[in-house]
């Protein structure tokens, strides 16, 4: 009887098949892979934007007005607690950009607890047309008044427009902004919101 093996060519060919049928594996794999990672980004991203827009309009659309702003810094009155329709210090939210830690923050005056009532009035200082909302925060800074909570992480670019150039008289504010993503990119965003109720300060007497 005759036993017939396999020949060195047919042996060539059969490897050659193996691997060409292994590398498209790979590469469907592949493929399906990074459309999963792609997705999933994706969606981080969508989720990302959508909290942003939220966090910003929890500040914008309820406060009374806006007092400065730079390229990328807006400082909002943000309510009258004190019933005075003056702006004191603990009215105030600056909100800016932070372009070394990639952050968006909000900062507020935050007095100690142990404080007095007489205490916390004497230092709530109330602000007029004069005010230099910068030397203002520099100085609560300094004395230790002012509290920072991240708004926004992995921001990488802000610039920031109202539809006045006299800010109290500004309705409108639009920050443009890109955050960065999870695989290394980043994704461009523009938020646009309204202040509902504007309701700039009376000028002191």
């Amino acid at each position: 009887m005759n036993r017939r093996g396999l020949t060195l060519l047919e042996m060539i060919l059969a490897i050659g098949i193996t691997a060409t049928i292994g590398a498209a594996i790979a590469s469907m794999m592949a493929a399906v892979s990074n459309g999963l990672t792609s997705r999933d980004d994706g969606r981080r991203t969508a989720v990302q934007l959508a909290t942003t827009q939220v966090r910003l309009a929890a500040y914008i659309a309820p406060s009374r007005c806006v007092l400065d702003k730079s390229d990328s810094a807006i400082t909002i009155w943000f309510d009258d607690n004190r019933e005075s329709n003056t702006v004191h210090a603990s009215e105030i939210r600056w909100l800016e950009f932070d372009e070394f830690n990639n952050t968006f923050v909000v900062k507020f005056v935050d007095f100690p607890e142990a404080w007095s009532q007489s205490m916390i009035d004497a230092a709530d200082i109330e602000c007029n047309e004069l005010t230099n909302y910068v030397s203002l925060l520099a100085t609560l800074e300094s004395s230790q008044l002012i509290n920072t909570f991240n708004l926004i992480d992995a921001m990488d670019t802000c610039a920031i427009w109202t539809d006045d150039s006299n800010h109290q008289a500004a309705i409108r504010i639009c920050i443009r902004f890109s955050l960065q993503t999870r695989f290394g990119g980043t994704c461009d965003a523009l938020f646009d919101e309204s202040i509902r109720q504007h309701l700039p300060p009376q000028e002191q007497q």
